[in-house]
């Protein structure tokens, strides 16, 4: 083997190994619920609205169906949809659950919350 050929063996396997590391650069995985990581940032905080954001009918969790759970299949029923709003800061996004799903479920921690839906 040449010399040139180890020189990018090895730089290959150094590339490898740096992409990897910054993959998981915090320890946590990528998040597999309703909210996107922004600029590598996880949301500071989640709302769970019945329709527009704008009409301010934020929802309560639902003691009956289980800690940080929402029962949201009544809002489907009604004609309505879900709204999900992710902060990142002094940003937001919103998410329309326009396929109707029956509970989202909040999880992880402070510094890494999320909420998924089915």
């Amino acid at each position: 083997m040449s010399s040139s050929d180890l020189s990018r063996r090895m730089a290959g396997a150094a590339l490898a190994g740096l992409l990897s590391a910054c993959a998981a650069a915090d320890g946590k995985p990528a998040p597999a619920g309703v909210c996107p990581l922004r600029a590598q940032a996880w949301p500071s905080q989640i709302d769970v609205f019945d329709g527009d954001p704008a009409e301010q009918a934020l929802l309560a969790p639902d003691a009956a169906a289980g800690a940080n759970t929402y029962a949201v299949k009544g809002v489907y029923d009604q004609g309505r949809t879900v709204t999900i709003r992710c902060h990142y800061g002094k940003e937001a996004i919103d998410v329309k659950l326009a396929t109707p799903v029956s509970v989202c479920r909040y999880s992880g921690d402070d510094a890494h919350p999320q909420v998924s839906c089915r």
